[in-house]
Formats: C-alpha cells, sequence, structure tokens
C-alpha cells in the first residue's frame, strides 16, 4: 500500500529541495508543485510533492495518521496476550 503524507517544504533549489516529514529531513522533487515555497505544506508520495496543502489540513491529516498508529500498536498488543 502506497501513502502520501504531509512535510513542510523547507529548502528549496530548481525542482529539488528538503521536506520535514515529521521530524525527519528528506529530499522532496517538487517539480509537480512549481508554486511550492519555503515554509508550505506538501503532500508527500515516492518522493515527489502532489500537492500544496495548508496547515490545517496537515494537522488534522497527522492526527489520523497517528491514531491509526495507536489503534493498530494497541490491536499487536492485544494480540500477543491471546
Amino acid at each position: 500500500m502506497c501513502l502520501a503524507v504531509p512535510a513542510k517544504l523547507i529548502e528549496q533549489e530548481g525542482k529539488k529541495g528538503r521536506a520535514d516529514l515529521h521530524g525527519n529531513l528528506v529530499p522532496v522533487n517538487i517539480q509537480l508543485v512549481p508554486e511550492a515555497k519555503v515554509g508550505d505544506w506538501i503532500l508527500m508520495h515516492a518522493g515527489f510533492a502532489i500537492q500544496r496543502l495548508d496547515a490545517k489540513t496537515a494537522e488534522e491529516t497527522w492526527a489520523v495518521l497517528e491514531n491509526l498508529d495507536n489503534r493498530l500498536a494497541g490491536d499487536d498488543h492485544e494480540n500477543a496476550n491471546h
């Protein structure tokens, strides 16, 4: 399964940049979103920025992903006890 996740663009040089992906700095190709600027939230998939996001949407998306991660971790813990 592939998933696009929010990241904050922190560096930009031409069509390449670096993004803060929830505390991890990763390279990103921004040629598909030429309007993206340093400080923007982007939706990242497979190393490419695929759209710009507003801060509220980015935060809500991370909250959903963290909730899912916590639920999955809880399921693993319950299955280990049975």
